[in-house]
């Protein structure tokens, strides 16, 4: 794969965000999801390479380390996330995001992900891969980039300070969106004991220019266990379907080897990158 192909993998990583952050997003409440925070709106306007401001999309990478740090609830499974949107036209937008998760006991987790082969990536060969390890253990975060064999290296806490920069959907004026949930039940997913909810949040007409009310519905399927997300579709008249699955689920505790960076790897510190990234974007390349 060359160097453009790989900085058109990056800009989709942030564009499409990957759900890697969907257990923390879809935690949140109606009102924290809706304000986005102050300095994500500063970050939005940084310079960048065909892509939302540089630092805001450094905040986007960060999203590969969103969520709590849960002990003793080991597993790995396989990850799918889809969005669909059918256009007025009658034109349907099919974008597909595989990965896997693995959890160990102790609270490492490793996040990959790969990208649909569209556009440049259909025909410049294999699609890129990113590797996203959170080891609470170390106090570390990497990204490994198993194109170059690199990883970029980060404290935790500095991490955590990115972690808030994500796309947000600011409020409009006017009330706040009605929002109702109820209960979905029990059922067991991939072997897993799982308890649903649906929440239905409405748009009041006028609210955002919209002549009638927008009605958004996500169905939560969510382990108590493993204190994790199994599945959920997300309903949204103005973007389409999007879902989030986890598939063929192990329970038990992953390979070491999964959450350390492999010896043939250079490891290089975030700062140099990030001041890269919010001066002009992605190095050519990657990291």
């Amino acid at each position: 794969m060359n160097d453009k192909s790989l900085i058109f993998a990056v800009v989709m990583l942030l564009v499409l965000g990957v759900a890697l952050s969907v257990t923390a997003q879809s935690s949140a409440t109606p009102a924290q999801q809706s304000a986005p925070p102050a300095k994500a709106l500063m970050l939005r306007r940084g310079p960048g390479a065909g892509m939302p401001g540089g630092m805001f999309a450094y905040g986007r990478i960060m999203g590969g380390f969103g969520g709590p740090v849960v002990k003793n609830a080991p597993f790995s499974a396989q990850v799918t996330r889809e969005s669909i949107q059918v256009l007025a036209d009658g034109n349907r937008i099919d974008r597909k995001v595989t990965g896997t998760f693995a959890r160990d006991a102790v609270g490492r987790t490793r996040r990959e992900m790969s990208f649909p082969a569209i556009g440049p990536l259909a025909a410049s060969g294999p699609v890129p891969r990113f590797v996203f390890i959170k080891d609470p253990v170390s106090g570390k975060n990497y990204i490994l980039n198993e194109r170059k064999k690199t990883a970029l290296e980060m404290n935790m806490a500095f991490g955590k300070k990115f972690r808030a920069l994500k796309f947000a959907h600011s409020r409009m004026g006017g009330k706040a969106p009605e929002v109702s949930t109820e209960s979905l039940g029990t059922k067991t997913i991939n072997g897993v004991a799982a308890q649903g909810t649906r929440t239905t949040r409405i748009i009041p007409a006028g609210q955002i220019g919209n002549e009638k009310p927008i009605v958004i519905t996500t169905e939560k399927w969510y382990s108590p266990d493993l204190q994790t997300i199994l599945s959920l579709t997300r309903t949204d008249p103005r973007f389409g379907t999007s879902t989030y699955q986890l598939m063929n689920i192990n329970r038990a505790d992953p390979p070491q080897s999964l959450f350390t960076v492999p010896q043939d790897y250079t490891i290089k510190p975030i700062r140099a990158f990030k001041r890269h990234l919010a001066r002009r974007g992605p190095p050519s390349g990657g990291f």
